[in-house]
């Protein structure tokens, strides 16, 4: 009997010992799954990101961005924050406000071996309620090496510091909500603008273009008429540019010179034709002394009488001394094409006759367009126009455009522009309404 009871024991003990090495394998096996984001665990593997939710954010500017990465290998692997490509923070976890504007927010998984992966998503930051705003249409932002600038700004008192990327610029000032300063010499490219009050308080304000070239203006056309470099020198050396090649060059437009100043004993200029002599008839430009104050480019309005002696004479001459021609160009104005937004004819009488436009037809209408109001003014005891929305009432806050009186000099078409407050107004208050007393509204557009 003791040996039956010896023998079961061993049996027991065997089946005990089998199933705690099949329950440590099903353990091992589960701690080892490769369905648990922290199974890799070697330094030569490749970095993972694992979050599956990172997603292009919106917020204002005190609301922090909060977001925690999960990466693999977890021990051997190091999480940084790039904003548009600058360095923001380390570490698996980012919890800080941003500057205004559009980013690229990129993070970057690195291996202690090197290796790297990446996620990038899109954050848009958008100012807080009272923050300071610079203008955001494109030529507002667009900053021009070496000019001086000004750009309308609302909801400031003061600006002392401009803050162009990491480079300051100089001769800042600022007066009724226009923000005036000298954009330095730096690289060109796109910059984050911070502005700085009398408090020391700083505001991020956006992306602005900074670029040696001016502002490529849609509604302005450019022609070169000729192009090099020449060391203007009397009748040795000239540049003639031929009636045919000024035969598109509408009388009204501008030409501009671009020049230099040579080592010379004097310096004149002398925009004339090839018949020129001792007379000026022949001269589009007399003759003048060139000094540091000369403007450069030197422009002139191509007038009727300038196309008559070019058509007549062989086209235009451009003499004198002591200076060298780089370019001419031809500049015409391009009237912008308006977009109609209501057409017809409202005899305006306040609350009894007004113009209605939803925001759904505002939708179309980009911050910094000009907006064109055409009217007649009719028999009336007296004519105003206020530009509001539909929630208006005693108080100015729903204004676009405060109420003014319309008289013989009020412009016609009346035109403002379509500034970012005027949006939310308008995406808020149920559209754009257009009220006063004496007059008839014939045609709302905008043009960009």
């Amino acid at each position: 009997m003791k040996q039956y009871q010896h023998k079961g024991w061993k049996v027991m003990t065997m089946f005990l010992a089998m199933c705690l090495a099949v329950a440590g394998a099903t353990a091992l096996s589960a701690c080892s799954s490769n369905d648990d984001p922290y199974f890799t665990v070697t330094e030569n593997d490749d970095p993972r990101i694992l979050n599956t939710d990172l997603s292009d954010k919106t917020l204002d500017r005190k609301t922090k961005l909060n977001i925690e990465i999960k990466v693999t290998p977890i021990q051997y692997t190091t999480v940084t924050w790039l904003l548009n490509d600058v360095l923001i923070a380390e570490g698996t976890v980012i919890d800080q406000t941003l500057p205004v504007g559009d980013h690229v927010l990129k993070i970057v998984a690195t291996t202690t071996k090197g290796k790297t992966t990446s996620r990038t998503i899109h954050v848009k930051v958008t100012p807080a309620e009272g923050d300071p705003e610079l203008a955001s249409d494109p030529k507002s932002r667009w900053l021009t090496i070496g000019t001086t600038k000004t750009i309308d700004c609302i909801n400031t008192t003061s600006v002392t510091r401009v803050i162009i990327g990491e480079t300051e610029a100089s001769n800042v000032s600022f007066a009724n909500d226009k923000l005036t300063f000298t954009v330095p010499d730096m690289p060109e490219g796109e910059y984050m603008v911070t502005i700085v009050n009398a408090n020391g308080e700083s505001f991020g304000c956006g992306l602005f273009t900074v670029s040696n070239d001016t502002y490529p203006d849609p509604g302005v056309k450019e022609t070169v008429l000729w192009e090099g470099s020449v060391d203007i020198n009397w009748g040795d050396a000239n540049v003639k540019i031929t009636p045919e090649e000024m035969a598109n060059v509408p009388v009204g437009a501008t030409i501009r010179l671009e020049y230099e100043m040579i080592d010379a004993e004097y310096h004149a200029m002398r925009i004339t034709t090839p018949w020129w002599g001792d007379t000026s008839a022949d001269d589009l430009v007399n003759q003048f002394d060139i000094t540091a104050d000369t403007p450069n480019p030197f422009e002139f309005t191509y007038t009727e009488a300038c196309k008559a002696l070019v058509d007549e004479r062989d086209g235009m001459l451009i003499v004198g001394f002591g200076y060298k021609v780089t370019k001419v160009v031809a500049v015409e104005g391009v009237a912008p094409a308006e977009t109609s937004l209501w057409e017809g004819g409202v005899d305006i009488n306040w609350g009894d006759a007004n113009v209605k436009i939803t925001p759904e037809e505002m939708a179309n209408v980009p911050v910094g367009a000009t907006v064109c109001l055409y009217f007649d003014i009719i028999d009336a005891e007296y004519h105003a126009m206020r530009i509001t929305t539909p929630w208006w009432g005693d108080t100015p806050a729903d204004d676009l455009v405060n109420q003014f009186d319309v008289t013989a000099d009020t412009p016609n078409p009346f035109e403002f522009t379509y500034t970012e407050a005027c949006k939310t107004l308008v995406d808020e208050r149920d559209g754009m309404l257009i009220v006063g007393f004496g007059y008839k509204l014939k045609q709302v557009t905008f043009k960009e």
